[in-house]
């Protein structure tokens, strides 16, 4: 599980206080702190780390473990540049926002880090959203949601859902023409769509929620024992009864490996 070193958090910190207003950037290399010149055109708006900075540093034999970078002045969540740069280079990242004059705790996002328990996280969009809490339900499966004590219900093994860039405000119908349909997709990682009848513990529900949204931008999923796991901007992830929410759900959906699942049982 990937931890950020004091020592490599407090030289970054330094740098982004250092270069402020401009975005400081640096690797994680070899469990320390190694800044990189900031190679955007705008770098108080970007900042680019080409990618022969990388491959120098693997023709060395050095370990790049994370990607840091400072947000002057804010926001304190990723970009959604940010999000696909984390999953082009498939390494953790970290953001530093900052006002000049101090620090935030830092954000640190990917693949390896730990997000804390399902339930009671605080809302970061892209980082600990209903996305993430829907993907990382999943990627726990059976036996990690009960080691939590989320459900004893969910019958699936670990599924790994892929991660999605989008811009904070997705869902909202002025951007619609030029942003992801985040749930869209979910067809194509191995959901299909059941009825209210069929739903049982592992299965994935869609929402719209807000006023004048026309596209699906909530999700949750189905715990069992009429309970439903989700997470909703202002408030921490949680449990709470599905009863509430049955008549806001527009789709609920399953996925291909459950699907296997239930055949299986069916011909034991």
């Amino acid at each position: 599980m990937f931890k950020l070193p004091n020592a490599a958090l407090k030289a970054a910190r330094a740098h982004a206080l250092r270069d402020f207003p401009k975005e400081a950037c640096g690797l994680l290399v070899n469990g320390r702190y190694k800044p990189v010149p900031n190679y955007a055109a705008d770098p108080e708006r970007d900042f680019v780390i080409p990618g022969e900075v990388f491959a120098r540093l693997r023709e060395q034999g050095k370990e790049v473990q994370a990607v840091i970078h400072s947000h002057p002045n804010g926001p304190l969540f990723p970009s959604e540049a940010d999000m696909q740069g984390q999953i082009d280079t498939d390494l953790p990242w970290v953001i530093l926002a900052t006002d000049g004059k101090d620090c935030a705790d830092p954000i640190i996002w990917g693949e390896g880090v730990d997000q804390g328990p399902l339930i009671g996280r605080p809302f970061r969009h892209g980082v600990t959203d209903c996305y993430e809490l829907v993907r990382h339900a999943y990627a726990l499966g059976r036996e990690g949601l009960a080691a939590q004590d989320v459900t004893k219900e969910w019958p699936l093994p670990p599924v790994q859902l892929r991660a999605q860039a989008r811009a904070d405000g997705w869902w909202d119908p002025a951007y619609e023409a030029d942003h992801r349909d985040l749930y869209a997709a979910f067809a194509d990682v191995g959901f299909r769509e059941i009825p209210v009848s069929e739903v049982m513990p592992g299965d994935c529900f869609l929402v719209k929620l807000g006023p004048g949204v026309t596209q699906l931008n909530h999700g949750g999923v189905y715990l069992g024992s009429n309970l439903i796991l989700h997470h909703l901007p202002t408030r921490v992830s949680r449990r709470e009864p599905i009863g509430i929410w049955l008549r806001a759900v527009e789709k609920w959906l399953r996925h291909e490996r459950l699907d296997a699942l239930l055949k299986e049982n069916a011909h034991a």
